[in-house]
């Protein structure tokens, strides 16, 4: 019996503060890296037009996160467990 279909792909997600220029007042940032990869940027919504101040918003996916709309989250914990989710499907 092989065990490789019992062991889980270990994703090290890590989350690096970084400015983001997008031409408004949102301009916290975090860089997602997945195993060594840029997967995503995360931007902090700071506009005061925004009905959700202070969430975090998937400003631009790479790979398997490209093209991908969500709505905003609450916190950094819910965005990286949205991320862990997605990055484990394929």
């Amino acid at each position: 019996m092989s065990g490789r279909g019992n062991v889980e792909t270990l994703l090290v997600l890590q989350l690096q503060p970084i400015a983001v220029d997008t031409n408004s007042p949102d301009r916290e940032g975090m860089l997602v890296i997945a195993n060594g990869l840029l997967v995503a940027v995360l931007v902090r919504l700071a506009e005061p037009e925004h009905d959700n101040v202070g969430s975090w918003f998937l400003e631009a996916g790479f790979g398997r996160l490209q093209g991908q709309r969500v709505p905003a989250f609450p916190t950094l914990e819910d965005a990286s467990r949205w991320l862990r989710r997605h990055l484990k499907a394929a």
